[in-house]
Protein backbone atom coordinates (compact mmCIF):
# COMPACT_ATOMS: atom_id res chain seq x y z
CA UNK A 1 0.00 0.00 0.00
CA UNK A 2 1.23 3.48 -0.88
CA UNK A 3 2.45 5.73 2.04
CA UNK A 4 0.24 8.52 3.29
CA UNK A 5 2.80 10.88 2.31
CA UNK A 6 3.16 10.05 -0.60
CA UNK A 7 -1.00 10.17 -1.72
CA UNK A 8 -2.19 13.31 -3.29
CA UNK A 9 -5.34 14.71 -1.69
CA UNK A 10 -8.03 12.66 -4.06
CA UNK A 11 -5.70 9.41 -3.35
CA UNK A 12 -5.67 9.71 0.31
CA UNK A 13 -9.66 10.51 -0.05
CA UNK A 14 -10.11 7.31 -2.70
CA UNK A 15 -7.68 5.03 0.34
CA UNK A 16 -10.31 6.95 2.95
CA UNK A 17 -13.21 5.87 0.88
CA UNK A 18 -12.17 1.99 0.50
CA UNK A 19 -10.78 1.93 3.84
CA UNK A 20 -14.20 2.70 4.99
CA UNK A 21 -16.39 0.30 3.13
CA UNK A 22 -14.15 -2.43 3.70
CA UNK A 23 -14.61 -1.07 7.80
CA UNK A 24 -18.48 -1.40 7.42
CA UNK A 25 -18.31 -5.03 5.72
CA UNK A 26 -15.80 -5.94 8.25
CA UNK A 27 -17.86 -5.31 11.06
CA UNK A 28 -21.01 -6.82 9.27
CA UNK A 29 -19.58 -10.26 7.66
CA UNK A 30 -16.38 -10.85 9.53
CA UNK A 31 -13.26 -10.81 7.67
CA UNK A 32 -13.35 -14.59 5.83
CA UNK A 33 -16.97 -13.58 5.10
CA UNK A 34 -16.32 -10.67 2.98
CA UNK A 35 -14.57 -10.75 -0.42
CA UNK A 36 -12.91 -8.17 -1.96
CA UNK A 37 -15.52 -7.85 -4.84
CA UNK A 38 -17.67 -6.62 -2.18
CA UNK A 39 -15.59 -4.22 -0.48
CA UNK A 40 -15.21 -3.33 -4.48
CA UNK A 41 -18.89 -2.62 -4.72
CA UNK A 42 -19.20 -1.16 -1.29
CA UNK A 43 -16.33 1.06 -1.72
CA UNK A 44 -17.82 2.31 -5.56
CA UNK A 45 -14.30 1.44 -6.92
CA UNK A 46 -12.95 -1.14 -9.44
CA UNK A 47 -11.00 -4.17 -8.21
CA UNK A 48 -8.20 -2.83 -10.00
CA UNK A 49 -8.12 0.53 -7.90
CA UNK A 50 -9.00 -1.29 -4.52
CA UNK A 51 -5.38 -3.66 -5.30
CA UNK A 52 -3.62 0.00 -6.49
CA UNK A 53 -4.16 0.90 -2.83
CA UNK A 54 -4.13 -2.47 -0.91
CA UNK A 55 -2.69 -5.88 -2.40
CA UNK A 56 -4.67 -8.12 0.05
CA UNK A 57 -7.26 -8.41 2.42
CA UNK A 58 -4.75 -8.23 5.03
CA UNK A 59 -3.15 -5.04 4.38
CA UNK A 60 -6.79 -3.55 4.23
CA UNK A 61 -7.77 -5.20 7.60
CA UNK A 62 -4.43 -3.79 8.75
CA UNK A 63 -5.14 -0.16 7.85
CA UNK A 64 -8.16 -0.29 9.50
CA UNK A 65 -7.12 -1.30 12.74
CA UNK A 66 -4.46 1.26 12.62
CA UNK A 67 -6.94 3.95 11.80
CA UNK A 68 -9.02 3.50 14.49
CA UNK A 69 -6.12 3.43 16.79
CA UNK A 70 -4.43 6.84 15.28
CA UNK A 71 -7.75 8.88 14.53
CA UNK A 72 -7.30 11.50 17.35
CA UNK A 73 -3.73 13.04 16.65
CA UNK A 74 -3.25 13.75 20.78
CA UNK A 75 -3.39 9.84 21.14
CA UNK A 76 0.25 8.42 20.40
CA UNK A 77 1.43 5.14 21.67
CA UNK A 78 5.01 5.71 20.94
CA UNK A 79 5.79 7.26 24.17
CA UNK A 80 9.59 8.47 24.07
CA UNK A 81 11.73 10.29 21.54
CA UNK A 82 14.81 8.30 22.92
CA UNK A 83 16.06 10.36 25.88
CA UNK A 84 16.80 8.50 28.91
CA UNK A 85 13.84 9.46 32.16
CA UNK A 86 15.61 10.47 35.18
CA UNK A 87 13.06 11.08 37.87
CA UNK A 88 10.23 8.76 39.14
CA UNK A 89 7.85 11.37 37.88
CA UNK A 90 9.16 11.15 34.51
CA UNK A 91 8.99 7.54 34.04
CA UNK A 92 5.03 7.69 36.01
CA UNK A 93 4.14 10.57 33.24
CA UNK A 94 5.16 8.36 30.26
CA UNK A 95 3.64 5.53 32.09
CA UNK A 96 0.20 7.32 32.33
CA UNK A 97 0.65 8.83 29.05
CA UNK A 98 0.85 5.50 27.28
CA UNK A 99 -1.68 4.01 29.27
CA UNK A 100 -4.43 7.01 28.72
CA UNK A 101 -3.74 6.21 24.85
CA UNK A 102 -4.34 2.62 25.18
CA UNK A 103 -7.65 2.49 27.21
CA UNK A 104 -9.04 5.51 25.05
CA UNK A 105 -7.93 3.47 21.50
CA UNK A 106 -8.78 0.36 22.51
CA UNK A 107 -12.15 0.55 24.34
CA UNK A 108 -13.92 2.68 20.69
CA UNK A 109 -16.70 0.43 20.01
CA UNK A 110 -15.71 -0.12 16.57
CA UNK A 111 -12.56 -1.52 17.51
CA UNK A 112 -14.05 -3.77 20.48
CA UNK A 113 -15.89 -4.97 17.35
CA UNK A 114 -13.33 -5.64 14.78
CA UNK A 115 -10.82 -7.49 17.84
CA UNK A 116 -14.43 -9.76 18.16
CA UNK A 117 -14.25 -10.29 14.70
CA UNK A 118 -10.73 -11.12 14.40
CA UNK A 119 -11.11 -13.38 17.78
CA UNK A 120 -13.64 -15.49 16.76
CA UNK A 121 -11.79 -16.00 13.09
CA UNK A 122 -8.34 -16.72 14.23
CA UNK A 123 -8.49 -20.21 14.98
CA UNK A 124 -9.51 -20.57 11.40
CA UNK A 125 -7.30 -18.19 9.96
CA UNK A 126 -4.06 -17.84 12.65
CA UNK A 127 -2.60 -14.97 10.11
CA UNK A 128 -5.42 -12.61 11.87
CA UNK A 129 -4.35 -13.17 15.41
CA UNK A 130 -0.70 -12.44 13.86
CA UNK A 131 -2.08 -9.37 12.53
CA UNK A 132 -3.69 -8.03 15.30
CA UNK A 133 -1.14 -8.90 17.35
CA UNK A 134 1.56 -6.87 15.16
CA UNK A 135 -0.62 -3.77 15.40
CA UNK A 136 -1.06 -3.04 18.89
CA UNK A 137 -0.15 -5.26 21.16
CA UNK A 138 3.01 -6.10 20.47
CA UNK A 139 3.86 -1.86 19.72
CA UNK A 140 2.59 -1.84 23.56
CA UNK A 141 4.76 -3.93 24.67
CA UNK A 142 7.33 -2.20 23.05
CA UNK A 143 7.05 1.09 24.28
CA UNK A 144 7.03 0.07 27.81
CA UNK A 145 9.77 -1.68 26.93
CA UNK A 146 11.74 1.32 26.21
CA UNK A 147 10.13 2.89 29.44
CA UNK A 148 12.10 0.74 31.34
CA UNK A 149 14.95 0.98 29.32
CA UNK A 150 15.44 4.75 29.79
CA UNK A 151 14.15 4.34 33.06
CA UNK A 152 17.36 2.12 33.67
CA UNK A 153 19.73 4.25 31.85
CA UNK A 154 18.77 7.68 33.89
CA UNK A 155 19.44 5.68 37.07
CA UNK A 156 15.16 5.44 38.15
CA UNK A 157 15.25 1.70 38.20
CA UNK A 158 16.68 -1.16 38.93
CA UNK A 159 17.87 -3.85 35.36
CA UNK A 160 14.00 -5.54 35.26
CA UNK A 161 12.84 -8.53 33.07
CA UNK A 162 11.59 -6.24 30.43
CA UNK A 163 9.43 -8.97 29.19
CA UNK A 164 7.97 -9.73 32.01
CA UNK A 165 7.45 -6.26 33.50
CA UNK A 166 5.89 -5.19 29.96
CA UNK A 167 3.80 -8.05 30.14
CA UNK A 168 3.07 -7.15 33.66
CA UNK A 169 2.23 -3.42 33.30
CA UNK A 170 -0.19 -3.93 29.58
CA UNK A 171 -1.78 -7.14 31.44
CA UNK A 172 -2.89 -5.12 34.03
CA UNK A 173 -4.75 -2.58 31.30
CA UNK A 174 -6.44 -5.01 29.37
CA UNK A 175 -8.02 -6.60 31.73
CA UNK A 176 -10.04 -3.53 31.34
CA UNK A 177 -10.29 -3.79 27.87
CA UNK A 178 -11.51 -7.77 28.16
CA UNK A 179 -13.76 -7.45 31.09
CA UNK A 180 -15.55 -4.51 30.67
CA UNK A 181 -15.04 -4.37 26.84
CA UNK A 182 -14.80 -6.96 25.04
CA UNK A 183 -17.07 -9.31 27.08
CA UNK A 184 -19.98 -6.81 27.61
CA UNK A 185 -22.13 -5.29 25.05
CA UNK A 186 -21.19 -1.65 23.27
CA UNK A 187 -23.55 -0.02 25.78
CA UNK A 188 -22.07 -1.11 28.85
CA UNK A 189 -18.50 -1.11 27.99
CA UNK A 190 -16.78 1.23 30.60
CA UNK A 191 -13.53 2.55 30.55
CA UNK A 192 -11.66 2.45 33.56
CA UNK A 193 -11.68 5.67 36.20
CA UNK A 194 -8.71 7.66 36.23
CA UNK A 195 -7.64 6.79 39.67
CA UNK A 196 -8.16 3.10 38.73
CA UNK A 197 -5.22 3.59 36.31
CA UNK A 198 -3.63 5.78 38.71
CA UNK A 199 -3.41 2.58 41.11
CA UNK A 200 -2.08 0.22 37.93
CA UNK A 201 0.66 2.81 37.48
CA UNK A 202 1.26 2.95 41.70
CA UNK A 203 1.75 -0.34 41.69
CA UNK A 204 3.88 -1.00 38.89
CA UNK A 205 6.26 1.45 39.92
CA UNK A 206 6.74 -0.25 43.01
CA UNK A 207 7.33 -3.86 41.49
CA UNK A 208 10.06 -1.78 39.50
CA UNK A 209 11.81 0.63 41.96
Amino acid sequence: MSQPQELTPRARAKRDQIRAGAQRLFLERGFAGTSTDAIASESGVSKQTLYVYYPSKEDLLADVLQHLIHEDPQIQLSVLDGGNLETPDEVRRALTFLAQGLIQNLMQPDYLALARVVIAETPRLPQLGSLFRSVVPQRVLGNVSAILEGAREGGVIRAVDADAASRMFAGALLTYVLLDGLLVGDDLTRPPAPERTAEVITLFMKAIS
